[in-house]
């Protein structure tokens, strides 16, 4: 399976990391590891076909960051792992990370760690068309907590309820 990362694992952090990848349903399935505690979180975005893939990718990670890093700014959950824009006044950040791609097999500029096996270095828009779909359950799991999204016609990417582990069970 080819997939993309936007990994938070960086010299100076360890934060884990989101993986994004294509379903057979039309669903870009996006599991965020580490960020938000031990356990993972899963979240299925609902796209057509017709939609740029590389800027709805992005736009789904940097809202993901975003709300997740916003989130452990205001719990004081951050400290000396972000770097702090001096130009806002307010609380903001901007996270280290690095977009990537994991391949199934070598191809030029690729290269090959234990961690992630063989990858690209960056995420393009170019690269973007070695992703493949995937034959999946439609959800996987569906006892688990599961975060439901969608892009809309504007590319806005909207989730309907807050990110949490998927061992976490509504009652």
């Amino acid at each position: 399976m080819v997939y993309v990362v936007r990994d938070f694992n960086t010299p100076t952090n360890h934060l884990g990391e989101m993986v994004a990848y294509l379903s057979n349903y039309k669903i870009i399935a996006v599991d965020i590891l580490n960020l938000h505690g031990l356990g993972q979180a899963w979240i299925r975005i609902k796209y057509d076909i017709s939609i740029d893939l590389f800027n709805t990718i992005l736009s789904i990670f940097n809202k993901l960051t975003m709300d997740i890093y916003q989130d452990k700014l205001e719990k004081g959950q951050m400290k000396g792992i972000y770097k702090v824009d001096p130009e806002y006044t307010g609380l903001s950040i901007t996270p280290e990370y690095k977009d990537i791609i994991c391949l199934d097999e070598l191809v030029e500029n690729s290269i090959y760690s234990g961690y992630w096996g063989k990858y690209i270095t960056s995420f393009t828009r170019e690269s973007v068309a070695l992703l493949e779909e995937y034959d999946a359950d439609e959800y996987e799991n569906k006892q688990s907590y599961i975060v439901f999204g969608e892009i809309l016609e504007n590319g806005e990417f909207i989730y309907n309820k807050p990110i949490l582990s998927n061992d976490y069970y509504e009652t």
